[in-house]
């Protein structure tokens, strides 16, 4: 899980919640208080031990806590995009092509329009103007597993 999509979620539990990138870990807040952590630089890394956590409903612990494990037990090196120059001048050349996704057979494409993911790949409308064949090596941090497309946009943000 990316860092971006981790904080994201974290939100989507509870709106009010401040999520500080700290050092080398993710503090989960609220004014002072602290409801839990996870390290940046370590996988398997959570601390629960704040009392706020466990003042929480059971609802949103449980929430907060599979959320935490699935982040701390993703691989350090694939929580963050990291792109390549070629990548990068790539994306910022594109024009109207908005979105990247991998089909089943590893075969790479961008998209003007958010395409919709099928047994086999991603469909969008069938006119070839409104989508392009990359390179299939390029942008490995885009998996056929991924539920989304990924936005251009939030790559070159990311980065």
């Amino acid at each position: 899980m990316l860092t971006k999509e981790f904080i994201k979620k974290v939100k989507e539990i509870n709106k009010d919640w401040e999520i500080k990138v700290i050092d080398k870990g993710i503090y989960i807040k609220m004014g002072c208080t602290y409801y839990c952590s996870v390290r940046t630089d370590e996988t398997y890394a959570i601390d629960t031990r704040y009392g706020n956590f466990y003042e929480m409903s059971e609802r949103d612990k449980e929430k907060l806590l599979k959320l935490c494990v699935e982040y701390a037990s993703t691989p350090i090196e694939d929580r963050e995009v990291k792109l390549s120059d070629v990548e990068r001048v790539i994306l910022e050349s594109v024009g109207s092509i908005n979105y990247i996704a991998r089909d089943s057979d590893d075969d790479l494409y961008a998209y003007k329009d958010k395409p919709t993911k099928n047994s086999y790949g991603w469909k969008v409308n069938n006119n070839i103007d409104d989508y392009i064949k990359l390179n299939k090596n390029l942008f490995s941090f885009i998996k056929w597993e991924n539920q989304e497309p990924t936005e251009i946009i939030d790559l070159l943000e990311a980065d």
